[in-house]
């Protein structure tokens, strides 16, 4: 293919790019801080969840790559991911931010940490289908 793509249809791909991202980022700079001060989990608990957590991404990930992979479909390979779960990935952002006021430490622990894996799993099944198309 000797076609160049045009400058904006580069940019409408990369935005795609924004939300994923931007959910990372937020979550690696922020989300310990918002366990501790905010949530008011114990350094110790926080830290065995987040560490629960960046586990369960190591293996989701892989996976998930390996069925966007063999996935057969009329719409493609990557598509039903991005139409599937495009919405409940939003949605996991809010449940990720949105802790109960519960007085127990280990409840909470186990509620950040359902919550991270929750969303992280989202956010897998909608960035690798996604990072997935441009090599396509």
């Amino acid at each position: 293919m000797t076609r160049k793509l045009p400058f904006w249809l580069k940019l409408l791909y990369g935005s795609g790019d924004w939300g994923i991202s931007s959910i990372g980022m937020m979550r690696s700079i922020f989300y310990a801080l918002y366990l501790t001060d905010v949530v008011g989990i114990e350094p110790r608990l926080a830290s065995i969840g987040a560490l629960v957590g960046i586990v369960w991404d190591a293996i989701n990930d892989p996976l998930i790559g390996m069925i966007s992979d063999r996935l057969k479909t009329r719409w493609g390979r990557r598509r039903p991911f991005l139409l599937w779960f495009a919405f409940p990935f939003g949605l996991s952002f809010v449940i990720l931010w949105s802790a109960p006021n519960w007085e127990s430490q280990i409840a909470l622990t186990v509620y950040v940490t359902l919550a991270f894996m929750i969303s992280d799993t989202l956010t897998t099944l909608v960035a690798m289908p996604y990072l997935s198309l441009t090599p396509s």
